[in-house]
């Protein structure tokens, strides 16, 4: 008789980090679309109201509750471009949560950070792929490459 196939898998462990991949890639999705999205309207709440509430959440990440043990799972690479967005995010947190600046100041800041925030995003969805490739890489093609 002839032996059964197995059915073969990925390592348990590359299974485990594809999946923090995408979760940590999906977190950073969800903070760069409430960023572009809202925030000028969140700066414009500081403005009328003098509240950082919204400005605050909208640096709300997951990833701040992700345990290193998770973390750990991924490759160098992939946790020095997770830890370089989330570095910058944080420095937007704490400026928003204590600044002392006019609203037209944090206006240009925020709009400042969020553009550093863009950059860092791109780089970090090129190392642990888009969180709709499941956790798979992304190829970065140079702009002069595509042009013909």
């Amino acid at each position: 008789m002839a032996a059964k196939k197995k059915k073969q898998r990925a390592p348990k462990s590359t299974a485990e980090s594809t999946r923090v991949r995408h979760l940590l890639s999906l977190d950073a999705e969800r903070v760069m679309k409430r960023l572009t999205a809202k925030q000028d309207e969140a700066v414009g709440l500081f403005s009328r109201l003098r509240t950082r509430e919204a400005l605050i959440d909208l640096c709300r990440s997951d990833f701040t509750s992700a345990p290193f043990a998770e973390l750990a799972k991924l490759e160098p690479k992939e946790q020095a471009a997770t830890a370089g967005f989330h570095e910058v995010l944080h420095e937007l947190r704490w400026y928003v949560s204590y600044t002392e600046d006019m609203p037209s100041t944090v206006k240009t800041t925020v709009a400042q950070y969020v553009r550093r925030l863009d950059e860092l995003h791109h780089a970090l969805r090129v190392t642990l792929g888009p969180p709709e490739a499941l956790g798979h890489r992304v190829i970065d093609v140079p702009a002069s490459a595509t042009r013909r």
